[in-house]
């Protein structure tokens, strides 16, 4: 690589684009500094360690590259030839084999060189080869990356072939202050950007890579999305104490404004007091998804009647551009306003007959269908969570209804939500509401769990009838496909069984999903032992991956795994325990003898069952080993009734002496077959003991 001299400078690529979708700016640019900073690297005109910076608007997408050479370094290659043997002839005139390498790399016969090695003599040539410039190579490097950038809503436009997420419009490409050569979507590039559309209209003249951000600025552009992000949120917090009141970050919604401005300019605006009769959750989403604002609260945590909105431009005449906002803004609050008065109007019991007409997966049946095995499921399984049964299945039945409301079919994140309510509304306990809403938690990985006993119940059902019934159905996630989010489904029943004070097999509730699935499909789906072999193993690798996000070694979790028929819960407290095992450094001989126990078993093939035959333990070491596992078993009973792990690892490390002392002093392969078989026994009851806890052999790999 060369190291950075004059002809080293940076390289700037900004490609002018028609509004690109603020949600997708941030990935373009990812994918355009990574598909160019590879192949200027492979090319030998970008160090490893180079910055590189990423800057886009709606308008552009910007990369620099610091550091990045004008031409690449000469190389001196070496080619390999044909054989000697098959070069020359008996006479040692040249073939046509070696005429034809020569040819080829433009060197005489006699001037090429030998190469030796164990497989005999080779012709050689040393080639010199000029670096090319940067200039020849840039072209084919853009047009290959954005070739890779074209997704499945790339467009088209004019009469062109090119692909890409908007229309590109203008092409900058500058290596320090000269203009690289470069034509790309039928524009040549140049060095003149665009500024604002209102502010500074019409091409700007970029002088250098380094003047780049401050010409922009000059233009009404902050091209840097991180400033655009810090600068909205600051003005958006000193216009909310201004007003006495608060502003929640939501981070997905910053990125978007950011994302959806060049210059950006927070305005407070207010809407009338009336609206807030209206769910908050509903205002909030209006105002979030449809209108990009950002709510404000009182300081008790109450929704007020304020937000700030952002806006793309400085005005001279703020509060006409502030009453512009509000007159938008209005007619989607009266929208939900307008949802939440006409879903008032039915009970929401009322409307669990419409469910029958919502299609939940074709051989699984209606939605109505899904919500009558909940509530048998949910009956089945209220000892999990310790929940009341009536309310577990009173909130089933009503727990999907809200997805024919009005006001969800406009706002779908809601779900749940306005389930919660209109539950309330109609007189129905706050455990039924709760449980109607938090029966969705987690949404996704990181999200929060339900807290109450009938929310946790019905969560835990609902996702288990989806998983035995997608996989019934044949709707197993294959590759990147997961129609029914079965992955995530089997996530939430880790996390949620995790929480559960009862511990019961992943197994055990499988079986009951699909006796209630067998008993309600009028297709009679079988449910059979393969698949819920397939399942619990398919919940366990959710199960394992999860262990691995909360910290636990591949080590740990692999030794605990091979375990079976643990809860989820204890299989997560046992990992806990065992990790730290893994990391004392005390416990390094006891996973070496255990290894080495594993190792001898399963060499003597004696890894099963053996009895042992007390008599013929002759050696003291024996003797002590075995007298010392019948105090370790009885104290191993007692920790693991209680599931508690700590304590039984430590009865299990107190075994370490004895085991050392046992190898130390006994062959274990013992000429005599009869003490041989029974040392080989008393190693196997040994190992028994600890596989009750883990394969702590597992640990030393």
């Amino acid at each position: 690589m060369n190291k950075p001299s004059e002809h080293n400078q940076a390289l700037l690529i900004e490609l002018g684009c028609e509004e690109l979708p603020a949600r997708q700016i941030e990935a373009q640019l990812s994918l355009l500094a990574k598909g160019l900073r590879e192949r200027l690297q492979e090319a030998g005109l970008l160090a490893a360690e180079a910055v590189v910076r990423q800057l886009g608007t709606p308008r552009r997408l910007a990369v620099i590259f610091e550091e990045v050479s004008a031409a690449q370094p000469d190389r001196l290659l070496e080619r390999k030839g044909p054989a000697e043997s098959v070069a020359f002839d008996a006479d040692g005139r040249a073939t046509r084999a070696a005429e034809g390498f020569a040819r080829s790399v433009g060197v005489a016969v006699e001037d090429l060189e030998r190469l030796e090695n164990e497989q005999g003599r080779w012709l050689l040539a040393r080639v010199h080869q000029q670096g090319q410039a940067l200039a020849e190579l840039l072209p084919d490097m853009l047009d290959a990356t954005v070739r890779t950038m074209a997704g499945a809503r790339s467009m088209r436009w004019s009469d062109r072939s090119d692909r890409f997420l908007r229309p590109v419009r203008w092409l900058v490409v500058l290596h320090g202050d000269e203009v690289v050569p470069v034509s790309a979507f039928g524009l040549a590039a140049g060095r003149h950007t665009m500024g604002h559309r209102i502010h500074a209209p019409g091409p700007r003249p970029v002088a250098s890579v380094a003047a780049y951000p401050e010409v922009l600025l000059q233009a009404f552009v902050e091209v840097d999305s991180a400033r655009r992000r810090d600068r909205i949120w600051t003005e958006t917090m000193r216009l909310a104490e201004q007003a006495g009141l608060q502003v929640t970050v939501d981070e997905a919604l910053l990125d978007e404004v950011a994302g959806l401005t060049e210059w950006p300019v927070p305005v407070l605006g207010r809407f009338d007091e009336a609206f807030l009769e209206v769910p908050s959750e509903a205002l909030v989403s209006s105002m979030q998804q449809h209108q990009k604002c950002f709510p404000l609260r009182q300081a008790n945590g109450r929704l007020a009647a304020s937000f700030v909105a952002v806006a793309n431009l400085e005005s001279a005449n703020v509060d006409a551009m502030r009453a512009g906002f509000e007159r938008v803004i209005r007619p989607r609050l009266a929208d939900a306003r307008f949802f939440f008065e006409q879903d008032r109007r039915q009970p929401l019991a009322d409307r669990l007959a419409r469910l029958a007409e919502i299609k939940f997966q074709e051989k699984l049946g209606s939605v109505a269908d899904k919500v009558q095995r909940l509530q048998d499921l949910g009956r089945a399984c209220v000892d999990l969570f310790g929940a009341d049964s009536d309310t577990v299945v009173r909130a089933a039945r009503l727990c999907k209804c809200d997805l024919v409301t009005e006001m969800v079919g406009e706002f779908p994140e809601l779900q749940g939500v306005m389930g919660r309510h209109y539950a309330l509304a109609d007189g129905e306990s706050e455990r039924v509401a709760e449980a109607v809403e938090s029966h969705y938690l987690p949404r996704y990985s990181g999200d929060d769990l339900p807290d109450d006993p009938a929310g946790q119940t019905l969560a835990l059902v609902d996702r288990l009838d989806t998983l035995v019934g997608g996989f019934a159905a044949g709707q197993k996630p294959k590759g990147g496909k997961d129609p029914f989010a079965l992955r995530r489904a089997a996530l939430g029943v880790v996390r949620l069984l995790e929480v559960a004070p009862a511990a019961v097999p992943v197994r055990e509730l499988l079986k009951r999903v699909a006796q209630c699935l067998l008993a309600s499909s009028d297709q009679a789906l079988i449910a059979d032992q393969e698949l819920i072999d397939e399942l619990d193993e398919f919940i366990a690798e959710r199960l394992r991956s999860y262990a691995l996000d909360q910290g636990m070694e591949t080590n740990t979790v692999h030794a605990v795994a091979a375990v079976g028929g643990r809860s989820v819960a204890d299989f997560l407290a046992c990992a806990r325990a065992v990790q730290s095992l893994a990391e004392d450094p005390r416990a390094a001989g006891l996973i070496a003898s255990n290894k080495r126990i594993a190792n001898l078993l399963r060499q003597a093939g004696a890894e099963g069952e053996q009895s042992l035959d007390r008599d013929a333990l002759i050696e003291p070491a024996e003797q002590q080993l075995a007298a010392a596992m019948d105090t370790t078993e009885q104290a191993l009973d007692g920790a693991l009734a209680h599931a508690d792990y700590p304590t039984a690892l430590a009865r299990l490390t107190e075994l370490g002496e004895p085991i050392d002392r046992f190898f130390d002093a006994i062959m274990v392969m013992a000429d005599d077959q009869r003490i041989r078989r029974n040392r080989l026994a008393l190693l196997a009851r040994l190992r028994a003991q600890f596989l009750r806890v883990a394969d702590v052999a597992r640990l030393g790999r």
